[in-house]
């Protein structure tokens, strides 16, 4: 009993693993693709991922607009039933059953924020997903588009992965939202700056 509890508790962890050995296995067999060529100059870092932090920003805000009417009246409901529950009167006799009224009704409050949270992702989410296919990328700016297009450097079963690697990389930033591609942007600046501080030194 442990052990089949320990094999679902973690199968999302072991599910992950077998599909990234199988994966390699299958790189190694059949694939063995060349390197594609990235540069990233941290002079045009900026220039190149403002457009994603942009649509991200774009993106935020669309789901902010799509989500609140439905949901922020339901979320203001239990927030005033929180706060009556608060402002009772402190009383010996009841103070045992507002504890636990209050317990009740922060937990139907955190309950719905939790949900609205879910949905949020969704709609975030598919939007990133229709944003990166139509274009807006993470990697592809960073790409030799000329090696990569070329058929006879750049197999076209590699095109296609990159381009779908791509496209999934590039919507999850834009779901994190703007604040996660200026944190990618920050470490990689960060990461040229101690390199370049280690080479003077």
């Amino acid at each position: 009993m442990p052990i089949k509890s320990a094999v679902t508790k973690n199968w999302p962890l072991l599910f992950s693993g077998a599909l990234a050995l199988l994966v390699v296995v299958t790189f190694h067999i059949w694939l063995q693709w060349d390197n594609l060529s990235l540069t990233v100059q941290v002079t045009n870092l900026a220039n190149l991922l403002a457009p994603l932090a942009f649509a991200a920003a774009v993106i935020e805000r669309a789901v902010e607009i799509l989500v609140s009417p439905w949901r922020d009246a339901g979320a203001s409901k239990l927030e005033r039933a929180v706060a009556a529950i608060k402002a009772r009167p402190a009383d010996p006799a009841s103070s045992e059953r507002n504890v636990k009224d209050l317990e009740t009704a922060s937990n139907s409050l955190d309950e719905y924020r939790g949900e609205t949270q879910r949905y949020a992702f969704t709609v975030s989410l598919t939007l990133s997903i229709l944003a990166s296919m139509v274009g807006i990328r993470a990697l592809g700016p960073f790409v030799d588009l000329v090696r990569l297009h070329d058929a006879h450097v750049t197999p076209h079963a590699q095109q296609l992965s990159f381009l779908c690697l791509d496209v999934a990389l590039s919507a999850a930033l834009l779901a994190g939202g703007a604040d996660g591609i200026h944190s990618v942007m920050n470490a990689v600046t960060g990461f040229f700056d101690a390199s370049a501080a280690k080479a003077k030194s």
